[in-house]
C-alpha cells in the first residue's frame, strides 16, 4: 500500500512541479533576491533564515499532495479498490504513513538543494548534526498540520482549497487573540522550530493535538462510504 503511494506520487510530472517548485523558490530566495550579508554569516544563521520562510512554503505544497492522496482517490473511485485487500484502519493508517515519509523526503530534498547554495555561494562548512537535528524537528512540527489536512479531506471535496485557508489562518493568529495564537499549530512552527522553545507546554498540545486529531481522523474515515 506505501508502496503504491509512492508510485502514484514519484511521477515525473509531479516530481517536476513540487520539485520545480521548491527550487525555484530557494533560487529566488537565496540567490536572486538575497540580501547582503552585512556580519559573518554562518551555517547556523542561514538555515535558520530560510526555515523561516520554509514554514510557509511547504505547508503550501503539501495540501494538494494530501488531497490528491485522499480525495481524489475518493472521488475516482480508486479507494474502494483498496478496501477490497484492506480494512479501511489500515487503508488510512498507510496513507499517513506515506504522507509522512514523503513529507520527509521533501525536507531532504530542501535542505540538499540549500546545502549545495551554503557551499558555492556562501562558502561556509554544513553541520550535518544540525541539518538531521532542524529536519527531524521540521518535520514533527509539520504533523499536526498534515493531520489536520488529513482531516480535512476525509470531511470534504474541496480539501484543497479548504486546507490552505485554514492554513492562512494559522499561520495569521497574529490577528488572533495572543491565548489563542499559542495554542494553535503555529506555535510548533514558530516557538519550537525557529526559537528553539520547547517546553512541556508544547510537548503536552503536540500530543493532544496528535491523538484528538488521529482518533478522528479514524473514527470519521471508518465511517465514510468509501464507494463513490
Amino acid at each position: 500500500m506505501i508502496k503504491n503511494e509512492f508510485i502514484k506520487f514519484f511521477t515525473p510530472l509531479k516530481i517536476s512541479i513540487y520539485g520545480g517548485i521548491i527550487l525555484i523558490f530557494i533560487l529566488l530566495n537565496d540567490v536572486l533576491f538575497a540580501d547582503k550579508a552585512s556580519a559573518i554569516v554562518t551555517f547556523h544563521t542561514l538555515l535558520y533564515n530560510d526555515i523561516s520562510s520554509l514554514i510557509f512554503m511547504l505547508p503550501i505544497i503539501l495540501s494538494p499532495i494530501v488531497s490528491d492522496m485522499i480525495t481524489r482517490d475518493y472521488e475516482c473511485g480508486c479507494m474502494k479498490f483498496f478496501i477490497i485487500y484492506k480494512s479501511k484502519s489500515k487503508v488510512l493508517l498507510c496513507k499517513i504513513i506515506s504522507l509522512i515519509l514523503i513529507t520527509g523526503i521533501m525536507i531532504i530534498f530542501t535542505f540538499t538543494i540549500l546545502n549545495v547554495i551554503y557551499i558555492f555561494k556562501d562558502s561556509v562548512q554544513i553541520d550535518i548534526f544540525l541539518d538531521i537535528k532542524m529536519g527531524l524537528l521540521f518535520l514533527t512540527a509539520l504533523m499536526p498540520v498534515l493531520l489536520i489536512y488529513v482531516l480535512i479531506s476525509i470531511l470534504t471535496k474541496n480539501s484543497t482549497i479548504i486546507s490552505l485557508l485554514v492554513f492562512l489562518l494559522i499561520v495569521m493568529s497574529d490577528f488572533i487573540p495572543k491565548t489563542i495564537g499559542n495554542i494553535t499549530p503555529r506555535r510548533f512552527l514558530w516557538e519550537c522550530l525557529l526559537k528553539n522553545q520547547i517546553d512541556k507546554f508544547s510537548i503536552i498540545l503536540f500530543s493532544i493535538y496528535t491523538i484528538v486529531l488521529v482518533f478522528l481522523n479514524f473514527k470519521l474515515f471508518n465511517k465514510k462510504e468509501l464507494i463513490h
